[in-house]
């Protein structure tokens, strides 16, 4: 706090500024040592050309609020602006794979239904939405004299990334098994039950994953985010937020027993290579997660942590995974184009078994058939005279 001139003046900016100290502590203002004047509910700066004045009502006039952006921008707003060009590139190719995996060319099925496979798409799209927000809000983090809004819609916006990236990724290796039992139920209807151990197994495993990545959402993200917002250690290592850690390892779990279980009962031919790259990928962000949970000079909720550590073990792993997602929907073709060839080579395949058999078989019937001995006919050629 500065010094006070004969009891009735308080300065900030080392002496340069001066305010009335009754007023101020009329109404419960203070004088901070990083020259800002707060009173918890207004807070303006007080240092430099932010000269602002008091008047005896205890409102300010040509103040200017801590939040505003005051500096220039920082490493951490660049990293911001190009993450958040990267998002907006991958929201355009999530809505383009949306409008080619979502169409459908075959009658309705009540058994698989259509939103099933457009599921994965959703997600992504949300992904690259809020990590779009996050990245642009980072350009304020650093302009700011004192952390506010910008740092809690930054922050906020980046922790529902890994949530939302986690049920792209349960949505794509769903609708991956479900397709395997499509392609299955199409080649013979009666080939798997719907009472079974294996349908009540995938009755359960979505409630399981989104419960487990609903209490990550929950624990880490629906919270007072004021004293987070100024990297408090005590609450940014806190037991929710170690806790939303480890459920989020947990819905990574599922994700994992669902791949082993579909592969044991659906035994597939060829198993896509997009789930174990997208699963380890997404393991590198969870992992960063515990550990900032733990370690506060990590912690990716503080401020002076360094960007690197935010960016590339944050960030990236999520633009990686929608990445790789986002390459294999433009590569592979729509689900039902791709039952109708199947379709069409077993048609193919059964007619020229069929056209192959019927020659055969008449051959084979000559080859079988007793030769019949070569009679001639006997014409008796005596005339009966008497008859």
């Amino acid at each position: 706090m500065g010094d006070a001139d004969a009891g009735s003046w308080v300065y900030s900016d080392g002496g340069q500024q001066r305010f009335n100290a009754t007023i101020l502590t009329q109404f419960g203002y203070v004088v901070y040592p990083n020259d800002t004047i707060s009173n918890y509910s207004d807070c303006v700066l007080a240092f430099g050309g932010y000269a602002p004045t008091i008047i005896n009502n205890g409102s300010w006039y040509n103040s200017t609020g801590c939040d505003t952006p005051v500096r220039p921008i920082r490493t951490r707003g660049i990293l911001g602006i190009v993450s958040a060009i990267a998002f907006a590139v991958l929201l355009v190719l999530s809505l383009v794979c949306l409008n080619k995996h979502g169409k459908s060319y075959l009658p309705a099925e009540k058994r698989f239904r259509l939103v099933g496979r457009r599921w994965s798409w959703y997600w992504c799209i949300i992904t690259t939405t809020v990590g779009l927000i996050s990245g642009f809000t980072a350009v304020d983090v650093d302009r700011v004299w004192v952390l506010g809004t910008a740092a809690i819609f930054h922050f906020i916006f980046y922790l529902v990334t890994l949530p939302a990236c986690l049920a792209a990724i349960w949505e794509m290796t769903r609708n991956w098994a479900s397709f395997e039992e499509r392609k299955g139920v199409d080649e013979d209807f009666f080939r798997y039950r719907q009472d079974d151990q294996r349908s009540k197994i995938e009755f359960y495993e979505p409630l399981i994953f989104y419960l487990f990545n609903f209490l990550t959402f929950f624990l880490s993200v629906l919270r007072n985010w004021n004293p987070i917002a100024k990297s408090n250690i005590e609450v940014i290592t806190d037991a929710r937020f170690r806790a939303a850690s480890i459920f989020s390892l947990l819905a990574w779990g599922t994700i994992v027993v669902t791949i082993i279980l579909a592969r044991h009962y659906y035994q597939p031919r060829k198993f896509p290579w997009k789930i174990p790259v997208c699963l380890l990928l997404i393991a590198i962000r969870i992992g960063f997660n515990i550990g900032s949970s733990f370690d506060y000079s990590i912690n990716q909720l503080r401020y002076q942590a360094s960007p690197a550590y935010f960016y590339c073990l944050g960030y990236l792993p999520v633009i990686m995974v929608l990445l790789v997602i986002i390459h294999y929907g433009g590569k592979e073709p729509n689900e039902d184009k791709e039952l109708l060839q199947l379709r069409n080579s077993r048609n193919a395949l059964l007619d020229q078994q069929m056209s192959g058999a019927q020659p055969a078989a008449v051959s084979r019937r000559k080859a079988d058939a007793k030769p019949k001995p070569n009679r001639r006919r006997v014409v008796d050629r005596t005339y009966d005279y008497w008859g």
